[in-house]
């Protein structure tokens, strides 16, 4: 079985299931930009006091029609439902009420059920995305943050926790190039390389992985420093958000007392 064969068995078997009143495929699938390695994204309209019953008819469809190795349940204003089947096949449903399907438009479903035409009402299409001035202001103030705890790691040579948190700094990094993308309906984090132009992918395959050694994650917290800070000084500039000169400036002195002058002018 493939993604297309599932997708086919379930609207079959749901297409008389009382309780929906609509079905959409989301995701790849719904945008048309699927791949071998896609999975299956569901939406489901069903009103709050039938969404417990469907869940479970959910569970009995999708294991009749794949047995199912992994199932998980989250309640987040709706249900979402994560599946994987012995094939490795994964699908996720979210089960929301008739009114709230959210930011959704013509090229980001397609319908599977409609019976009250939705979808014939959505956009063609939805505006570009803009960079979110609150998420940019917790990058700026969290990687100088990080970048203030290099003291602490050090001193207590907790050298397998840095590892880590020159892993978050590099996701910082990301996440700051990824307020540039314009595209309404991103996908995950599966889908970064063909969000990101190739010379920032490039750049963030550049940057080191270090092992649990000081010297070399001290070295690489800096180089991600000096690759996020002026991105986000211009961002921050062209979202009027006022940068942290305060708290940088403390930081930069800390470094300077703690790692030796160099380290607090290393960005």
């Amino acid at each position: 079985m493939n993604q297309q064969d599932l997708i086919h068995a379930v609207q079959a078997d749901l297409a008389h299931e009382p309780a929906i009143h609509a079905l959409f495929l989301a995701g790849s699938y719904g945008r048309g930009t699927a791949d071998e390695y896609s999975d299956v994204d569901l939406i489901a309209l069903v009103a709050p006091e039938d969404q417990p019953a469907l869940a479970a008819r959910w569970r009995e469809v999708l294991h009749a029609i794949t047995p199912i190795v992994f199932w998980n349940e989250l309640n987040r204003g709706g249900l979402i439902i994560n599946a994987v089947s012995e094939e490795w096949l994964r699908c996720d449903l979210s089960i929301v009420a008739p009114d709230n399907l959210g930011r959704r438009a013509k090229n980001t479903v397609k319908p599977l059920i409609d019976r009250n035409g939705l979808y014939d009402t959505l956009p063609d299409s939805l505006p570009p995305k803009a960079p979110d001035p609150g998420k940019v202001h917790y990058l700026i103030h969290e990687f100088i943050r990080m970048l203030g705890l290099i003291p602490v790691a050090v001193g207590r040579r907790e050298y397998v926790t840095m590892v880590l948190g020159v892993g978050m700094l590099r996701d910082h990094l990301a996440t700051l190039l990824m307020q540039d993308v314009t595209n309404p309906d991103p996908g995950g984090i599966l889908h970064q390389s063909k969000l990101l132009p190739p010379d920032q992918m490039q750049l963030l395959a550049s940057l080191p992985y270090p092992g649990p050694e000081r010297d070399a994650l001290i070295a690489a917290n800096f180089e991600i420093a000096r690759q996020f800070m002026p991105r986000a000084r211009a961002m921050a500039k062209r979202l009027d958000i006022a940068w942290p000169e305060e708290f940088e400036a403390a930081t930069r002195r800390r470094l300077s007392l703690t790692l030796g002058e160099a380290a607090g002018r290393a960005w």
